[in-house]
């Protein structure tokens, strides 16, 4: 899991590389979020993955996950799935910069005209109040949190990490490290490309190809994005206000070092 667009596609790419994770078909398959996959048949979540010898972890990344209230009860639903072990891992970013790349992603998109933060924008950027619903129902020792940031700096100390934390081999030496997804002058697929792959018979046949095929189709399908987007400085101010509070549990409650983001003038 992770917040919409911290660095979600990169981690999930980097630990599907590990012999002992299954990567899901389709690395954001939204089950618990959306309310017609959810009720359909719980049975179908365990149809997301081809597990192969030596799988133990069952991988997915649906940002979606922590999008409240736009999805609620996403928490409360993985819930009723007893018969498995959840761990969850929440990715995250300087918040400005977060709600800048949401800004991007939906006028690329379509749906947003022009720069201006939403509430969308700051409630997905609550982190804090993200990570709570889980916390509640699964424990804080159920979450590992890491920064964007720091993955990028230092990606096989981070990846080691969470391998410590899912129980697996942390001594794994990752290969695809270098490469960034989803990020400006990165892969970043053409919306004309995304339309299509959203028809169901062709997002039924593309779950077929493994992840290692799709990575080498990405890059001819994919542009580099070229859209700028910048708040002003008063956006920003007005953004942190709002956000203040929320950063500054997501440091005395869920442990995370927020100084690095130097966004606020005392802790």
């Amino acid at each position: 899991m992770g917040a919409m667009k911290c660095g979600t596609t990169s981690l999930f790419y980097y630990l599907a590389e590990h012999p002992e994770i299954a990567p899901a078909k389709d690395k954001e398959p939204h089950f618990f979020a959306y309310s017609k996959k959810y009720n359909s048949n719980l049975n179908n979540y365990y149809k997301l993955w081809d597990w192969q010898p030596g799988n133990s972890i069952a991988l997915e990344a649906s940002t979606t996950y922590t999008m409240h209230p736009k999805y609620g009860d996403v928490a409360a639903r993985i819930a009723t799935l007893t018969n498995a072990d959840f761990k969850f891992i929440y990715i995250l970013r300087h918040p400005i910069k977060r709600i800048e790349s949401h800004i991007r992603h939906l006028i690329s998109e379509g749906f947003q005209k022009k720069v201006e933060v939403i509430e969308e924008h700051l409630a997905f950027t609550e982190y804090a109040r993200q990570l709570d619903f889980y916390r509640s129902i699964f424990g804080r020792d159920r979450i590992h949190i890491l920064l964007l940031e720091n993955l990028q700096e230092n990606p096989q100390i981070e990846l080691y990490k969470i391998c410590q934390f899912l129980e697996i081999d942390p001594d794994y030496q990752f290969q695809r490290i270098n490469t960034v997804r989803n990020s400006r002058g990165s892969y970043n697929l053409h919306p004309v490309f995304r339309t299509i792959y959203k028809i169901p018979v062709v997002k039924s046949v593309g779950s077929l190809i493994s992840p290692q095929i799709r990575e080498k189709l990405y890059k001819p399908l994919s542009r580099k994005e070229t859209l700028e987007v910048k708040l002003s400085e008063r956006e920003k101010t007005l953004a942190i206000e709002r956000l203040e509070p929320d950063l500054i549990r997501l440091q005395t409650e869920y442990g995370v070092d927020i100084s690095r983001w130097n966004i606020l003038a005392k802790v």
